[in-house]
């Protein structure tokens, strides 16, 4: 049976190893999913980063942002502006930067899988956009090597309570 979850409420801000500013989400029971709202402050461009394992959509709740990634496999770099109501897509190991797109700030729902960790442990900063080093890699794959144990704490534990 389904549980129900009280409307989430962000917790208090944490700043982003790109400096943005987020608001965790309490999704508990949630093992493989986490979100976190973001401010995107006019006049800033926050720092070039990539996820290790995180598949991250990035959806514009209110404002304009632009989004600048780095595919790794192509050796593209592009810039994607999105506008309330519109999704950005960004896999591990993709650069990513943010901005806003004009004047105004906007805020960002993140939605992560696997969960964003607390300690910043999937996130490498980067200097430019570009692909991970092998230093990086090694980290991606040790990185995966925990996930994974998570996720099997996280299906071997006991259901949570539910309603009905």
């Amino acid at each position: 049976m389904a549980k129900t979850v009280e409307p989430a409420r962000p917790g208090p801000p944490v700043t982003a190893p790109d400096g943005v500013v987020v608001y965790p989400i309490d999704l508990t029971p949630c093992a493989h999913l986490a979100l976190a709202e973001g401010d995107i402050q006019p006049g800033r461009t926050y720092g070039i980063h990539a996820h290790l394992t995180l598949e991250q959509v990035t959806y514009v709740l209110s404002g304009r942002i632009r989004a600048i990634t780095h595919e790794p496999q192509t050796g593209k770099t592009q810039e994607i502006h999105g506008n309330a109501g519109q999704s950005i897509v960004t896999l591990p190991g993709h650069s990513l930067q943010f901005a806003a797109a004009d004047d105004s700030p906007a805020r960002v729902l993140f939605i992560t899988s696997p969960p964003y960790p607390a300690d910043h442990s999937d996130t490498v900063t980067l200097g430019t956009h570009r692909p991970l080093s092998e230093a990086e890699r090694t980290g991606l794959a040790n990185r995966r090597k925990t996930v994974l144990r998570e996720f099997r704490r996280a299906i071997d534990r006991p259901p949570p309570n539910t309603e009905r």
